[in-house]
């Protein structure tokens, strides 16, 4: 009796260790959603040497899992690298301050700062990323976007990956300083001197577009009269500014209709100091009639025609 034996193909002995990104696909694609979004800037170079080392096969199962153990804190860190949050440096230079903080301001920060639409995008986004990985390898998609927004990288920016209707770009002009296209426009606000914000928003991009706009904004200064006429009265200037209090304050204290208001002779109730506390915005206030500068610059000797008052 002859019997027949079958040979079956044996896969190599290094294709039966790829396993594939597993629970690191939803990582992967949570940031992908976060980009389209928005909130992210993104370094896919980084995210791509990253998906590499949780790819790379390992034959023995212990040094497989210490992998996934050491890719947390890299996970993390890489996550954080990817977002706006302010740096390490940042967090140690500034840690007294934040601990002077109450509970009380720090739940109300917390709150302030949680996008209760996008927690649910991303629990939607976890039970498709479970439903299907149950018969599609999330995997290969993964990789391929990775190794797209590479390209992109290298390439330039190919197709925009905003949501519909968020702008990536603005109007823009050439020649002459800003606040003569503003006035040419009957007081549009259009951008003079300024290239269009069509790159990515990387942290070279960012940081070359607002030297540009320093560089345009040297440019701007309001013009006075050298001499007043002689019959003119002379008069003085009472500038009221209150440190870290704002209109949206007043209003939700119900300060609006305050008989206090009605002695004032000029009220701004709606304008950008371009700043984020009193003292800053004071002194840009009096050098009003000149472009914005740096923080830096605003403590440094000016001009006399740069003071406004």
């Amino acid at each position: 009796m002859t019997q027949f034996t079958q040979n079956t193909a044996m896969p190599s002995s290094l294709w039966q260790y790829w396993r594939g990104l597993s629970g690191w696909n939803f990582y992967f694609l949570v940031k992908f959603g976060l980009l389209w979004a928005g909130y992210l800037n993104f370094h896919p170079l980084l995210n791509l040497v990253f998906a590499a080392f949780l790819l790379m096969p390992i034959p023995r199962y212990s040094l497989h899992r210490l992998r996934h153990w050491i890719a947390l804190p890299i996970g993390f860190a890489l996550f954080w690298h990817d977002t706006w949050l302010p740096g390490p440096e940042s967090i140690m230079s500034q840690g007294s301050q934040v601990a002077g903080f109450s509970t009380d301001y720090l739940i109300d920060l917390v709150t302030r700062f949680i996008n209760w639409q996008m927690i649910g995008a991303i629990f939607v986004l976890l039970v498709a990323w479970l439903f299907l990985s149950q018969w599609i390898r999330i995997t290969v998609f993964v990789v391929a976007i990775l190794l797209w927004l590479n390209v992109l990288t290298l390439a330039g920016p190919s197709f925009s990956l905003w949501p519909a209707g968020q702008p990536t770009t603005t109007v823009t002009t050439t020649g002459g300083n800003a606040a003569a296209t503003v006035a040419a426009t009957g007081g549009a606000p259009v951008v003079g001197d300024m290239p269009a914000q069509t790159a990515p928003p990387t942290t070279a991009n960012l940081n070359a577009w607002l030297n540009n706009f320093y560089n345009a904004e040297a440019k701007r200064k309001s013009t006075f009269p050298s001499s007043l006429p002689a019959d003119a009265q002379p008069f003085e200037l009472l500038v009221i500014n209150i440190c870290s209090l704002s209109w949206s304050d007043i209003e939700a204290a119900g300060l609006m209709s305050h008989p206090l208001w009605s002695h004032f002779d000029i009220e701004f109730k709606n304008f950008n100091s371009a700043t984020s506390y009193g003292g800053p915005a004071a002194i840009r206030l009096l050098r009003a009639s000149c472009g914005q500068t740096s923080h830096t610059n605003l403590y440094q000797p000016a001009n006399n025609d740069w003071l406004s008052v």
